[in-house]
């Protein structure tokens, strides 16, 4: 029987924004890191992929975009994200499969996955350690609790702050839920979502 989410059915759903080779190499990670996580709902996977998919581009893990003097002008300093040394802006801009950002996040995050962040921030754009990032993200902000109550205006708030891109992640959610309600008749069965 084939998996109810596989990389051809969100290549598919996703169009030039997943790419099936990056899904094919992204997206087993992302399950793993969830299920090891025990974040594995269904609407959970449609989320992350959701927001993989928004927040990168082509499903994989990306720099924020900008140079030294824009992440200094826009995170130097900036207490809420940790930022207490001189450098910090242009250190810890965003990076991984959600952007993480800030001293504090990468202290934090790189301390739970097991990874020391703060001395090589570009390691989050591992994708294994991009993909532990990205669920530990979820399960500290109960996005699987939001996702499981399909709340998904706030689901994209908790990983944007806003409501950058709620276009194509709402798209993306009522495409996967579709493909995941047709792959379930064809096999028997229901998909709650």
């Amino acid at each position: 029987m084939m998996e109810p989410i596989n990389p051809e059915m969100i290549s598919a759903v996703l169009g030039p924004f997943g790419p099936l080779e990056n899904v094919r190499a992204n997206w087993p990670l992302i399950e793993s890191a969830l299920e090891t996580r025990g974040i594995n709902s269904l609407a959970t996977k449609i989320a992350a992929i959701a927001t993989v998919a928004v927040e990168t581009g082509r499903f994989s893990p990306v720099r924020e975009r900008g140079g030294p003097a824009y992440f200094t002008k826009h995170y130097e300093g900036r207490a809420d994200l940790g930022n207490n040394q001189p450098g910090d802006g242009a250190k810890f801009f965003g990076r991984g499969y959600i952007q993480i950002t800030g001293r504090g996040n990468y202290s934090e995050y790189g301390r739970e996955i097991g990874v020391d962040l703060i001395a090589d921030p570009d390691l989050a754009l591992d994708p294994a350690i991009g993909a532990g990032v990205l669920a530990l993200f979820f399960r500290t902000k109960n996005i699987p609790g939001l996702a499981d109550a399909s709340n998904w205006e706030a689901v994209r708030r908790r990983v944007n702050g806003g409501l950058e891109g709620w276009d194509r992640f709402s798209a993306y959610v009522g495409e996967l839920s579709k493909a995941l309600q047709l792959a379930e008749t064809t096999v028997g069965g229901d998909v709650q979502i």
